[in-house]
């Protein structure tokens, strides 16, 4: 299992296994999962990635999880 959640520093979304314990934004923050707000709980590497690059958008810009759920 892979779970989706926000940098605590700059807001960017991420994933990681469940199993970790930390994962490394690329703003330089480390992240402990412990810690961060996960916004979705998926099966595979693959689909935590849409899951992010749907929530992230294009560059900066970001979109609700109440949108993403609507598509």
């Amino acid at each position: 299992m892979f779970v989706v959640f926000r940098c605590r520093k700059c807001g960017r979304f991420l994933y990681a296994d469940e199993s970790a314990k930390t994962r490394k934004c690329v703003c330089g923050h480390k992240n402990e999962l412990k810690r961060v707000k996960k916004v979705a709980r998926v099966k595979n590497e693959a689909e935590a990635s849409e899951v992010v690059r749907k929530l992230q958008g294009t560059g900066t810009e970001f979109i609700s999880l109440d949108k993403l759920r609507k598509t």
